[in-house]
């Protein structure tokens, strides 16, 4: 291992073959994500979500991007010896880790295959990870279409090991200011669990018309800079609820979606909640800010703004994330990256953010 002992509080795996073929229910399988020839042009089909072109981005990809991207990794990060190499090329010692295909599956009109595919995700990134707790944190999938389901699942995948649930990032049916979420708030902190919401996992289909097209109207990039500024709705929702008051053992994570509106949210939602607590309802006992402080926390990577900001979020409430290995992550170039953005920073600052909040958190060592 090198001299760095950073961690990657958001790294992804590529889900077996078996999650969407022997472990799911025959009459579900239909539904698997798959890739259909359409005109000539091959397309991504998801569930519930458009179908989305794959030629063009395979036509513009830069060696740079292959490197970074699971092409050069037949089996997507499921080769744990090779892994860890990776690891130990990029400077990291541990991962939090998420699905990737299956970051979608919320989009899915059908609760039935949600929990099924949740349920066969789980197991088998247990099975995968399991022998290395101290290196690697899954992140377990949880629908929210049934509350009371996904107690249960929480409950399950608490058995199995895990420290970490995911659930949708928004879901405009059921926003989380809903008292119906009740249940599960309890039963994540009544477990310990860390609730995290990441970006791209909302619950119903966002991408653009024209995504992946030879002509585009720019719905790409706004679609990719607005998903990341949804990672401001359960913050705000959590928080102006009283979820977070009622619910104090209750600890959530924003994944994926950078942290620099986070000084800015938590300064105006003080300041509202100071100039109009007579229309607030329910009343607060802390400012929002010490709410999110006492119990929130927000991932980002290359993110400069970020760390400008430190005067006004702290650094206890920021983890580092890799997004290994994503095209937009830092693999395998993380150590160059995190020597440009934390110019500047004091080395306790940097310690927590890349390292001790993540082992806290999440309990690796």
């Amino acid at each position: 291992m090198s001299q760095s002992a950073d961690i990657s509080a958001d790294s992804h795996v590529q889900e077996p073959p078996d999650v969407y073929g022997e472990r799911l229910p025959k009459h579900l399988r239909h539904r698997a994500p798959h890739v259909e020839v359409r005109d000539g042009k091959r397309h991504m089909i998801v569930d519930g979500k458009r179908p989305r072109r794959l030629n063009l981005a395979e036509e513009r990809e830069t060696a740079e991007d292959k490197e970074r991207e699971f092409r050069g990794d037949p089996i997507g990060g499921r080769d744990i010896a090779r892994r860890l190499k990776d690891l130990e090329r990029d400077g990291i010692s541990a991962e939090v880790i998420y699905p990737n295909t299956s970051l979608a599956l919320y989009n899915s009109s059908n609760p039935e295959y949600q929990l099924a595919v949740a349920k066969a995700y789980n197991d088998r990134a247990a099975e995968l990870f399991g022998a290395h707790r101290d290196r690697f944190a899954p992140v377990a999938t949880v629908p929210v279409e049934d509350v009371a389901e996904a107690v249960r699942e929480v409950e399950r995948v608490v058995r199995l090991g895990y420290r970490a649930i995911k659930i949708p990032i928004t879901n405009a049916r059921r926003p989380y200011n809903r008292p119906a979420y009740e249940p599960l708030w309890a039963a994540c902190a009544a477990h310990n669990v860390v609730l995290s919401l990441h970006a791209f996992s909302n619950a119903v289909d966002t991408y653009p018309e024209n995504w992946g097209e030879d002509v585009g109207h720019g719905g790409a990039l706004a679609h990719m800079a607005m998903s990341m500024a949804d990672g401001q709705n359960p913050v705000a929702l959590l928080i102006a609820s009283g979820a977070l008051q009622r619910h104090p053992g209750l600890r959530f994570v924003v994944v994926k979606c950078g942290a620099g509106w986070l000084a800015w949210l938590l300064y105006v939602m003080d300041e509202q909640a100071h100039k109009k607590h007579m229309w607030i309802r329910p009343t607060l006992d802390l400012l929002p800010s010490e709410f999110f402080r006492r119990q929130g926390a927000v991932t980002f990577l290359d993110d400069p703004v970020t760390l400008r900001c430190l005067p006004f979020t702290g650094a206890d409430v920021l983890l580092w994330d890799s997004d290994y290995p994503h095209d937009e992550g830092t693999f395998p170039h993380s150590q160059e990256v995190l020597a440009r953005t934390f110019e500047g920073i004091s080395p306790a600052d940097r310690r927590k953010i890349v390292y001790d909040n993540a082992a806290r958190m999440y309990g690796l060592t």
